[in-house]
């Protein structure tokens, strides 16, 4: 009797969800359909808009009462990313127009729920609405929006500011994430800044000079920043490297940036830190290996050689790299393929059949296309 309960109670709960799963199935196609018909609508009225070139006091009304509402907004994103390819320059024009109405839907928008929340910076952010227009209102409230414990709001209010491209306004918003207790990956920190649309000049210098005032994480947030952005900081980079009391993770940050952007007075820093480092902080030296491919010559062939004879996989997997990359031939390699060593000449020989077995499909590509 127990398991025939067992059974219908199965049973039950199926069908339940068979149920559930049908009505979502049903209101979710009623919603598109009714975001069809919105779209339908928007279209029309904005393509005569943007056809008249015109952007009246009456249509700003318009659109002010209809886009407080998540599904118009919704609608009328749909309606932007039809006409953008049509007509991107008019397109683009009629939304700067719309200024005032995105201001106006800041404060509208800061009152809804999280979701809808995000939503709207995410607009502003995808049309650059407020572009070189750095609006108190809507900078205020973007700020706001960045002490939010959910990370969509937090990290489309950061995509909102930085396509603002106020310096100002950015380095608030860094502060914020900087003091604040909700965690905040710092790769998207990173390349939200890549986004920044104003003044990168004006932003690195600032950042520069309150580099000291950043918390460690954030110290390398920045630095990464730099590395992604511009070889315009080799010779301050160094100095931060070699300075007392960095941070490990930021003097990681540092190495790497000097692996991207050869500067030929960090060499002896470089090769120093491997001397130091290889035998008790195998990540140092790992990613030194990695920075020494942008150094060529003898000693840093010696250096890498050196390496690959490390304990550490790591190390000697991007010492085998760094010597590849260099452009060294088999007949370089002979004193590891006939030394003592196997674990090196394994990851030499590795290295050299990873490059055959490349220019043999380089080679096949070539014929095929023939």
């Amino acid at each position: 009797m127990k398991a025939e309960v067992l059974i219908y109670a199965y049973l039950a709960v199926c069908a339940a969800m068979i149920g559930f799963n049908i009505a979502c199935i049903f209101v979710f196609r009623v919603k598109d359909k009714r975001l069809d018909h919105y779209s339908r609508r928007f279209i029309k009225i904005v393509h005569q808009v943007i056809e008249d070139q015109t952007v009246t006091e009456e249509h700003c009304k318009y659109l002010s009462k209809k886009l407080k509402k998540i599904n118009n907004l919704m609608a009328f994103d749909k309606t932007l990313e039809e006409l953008f390819p049509q007509n991107p320059k008019q397109t683009k024009d009629y939304i700067r127009q719309l200024s005032s109405v995105f201001t106006y839907l800041t404060l509208e928008y800061k009152k809804k729920s999280e979701i809808q929340a995000a939503y709207f910076p995410y607009i502003i952010h995808k049309y650059k609405v407020f572009q070189g227009q750095p609006i108190s209102i809507v900078m205020d409230t973007m700020l706001e929006l960045v002490h939010s414990p959910s990370l969509y709001v937090r990290e489309n209010a950061l995509q909102a500011i930085y396509s603002i491209g106020s310096v100002e306004c950015t380095m608030n918003a860094l502060w914020i994430l900087n003091e604040s207790t909700y965690y905040h990956h710092p790769k998207m920190i990173t390349d939200g800044l890549l986004n920044f649309s104003g003044d990168t000049k004006q932003l690195a210098e600032l950042l520069w000079d309150n580099l000291h005032r950043f918390s460690k994480k954030m110290q390398r947030v920045i630095v990464d920043y730099f590395r992604f952005s511009s070889s315009d900081h080799q010779e301050r980079i160094l100095e931060l490297l070699t300075s007392h009391g960095v941070d490990d993770e930021v003097a990681y940050s540092c190495i790497r940036y000097l692996g991207k952007y050869a500067y030929p007075p960090a060499y002896p820093i470089l090769t120093g830190i491997v001397e130091r480092y290889q035998h008790n902080q195998w990540i140092y030296t790992a990613i030194t290996a990695s920075a020494l491919a942008s150094y060529p010559g003898d000693r840093t062939v010696a250096v890498l050689k050196e390496l690959l004879h490390s304990p550490n996989w790591h190390v000697r997997f991007n010492a085998s790299q760094s010597l590849m990359s260099l452009g060294l031939y088999y007949t370089d390699m002979i004193d590891v393929f006939e030394g003592r060593d196997r674990y090196a000449s394994e990851i030499m020989r590795y290295r050299f059949d990873q490059k055959n077995m490349k220019e043999k499909e380089a080679v096949g590509i070539g014929l095929d296309s023939k």
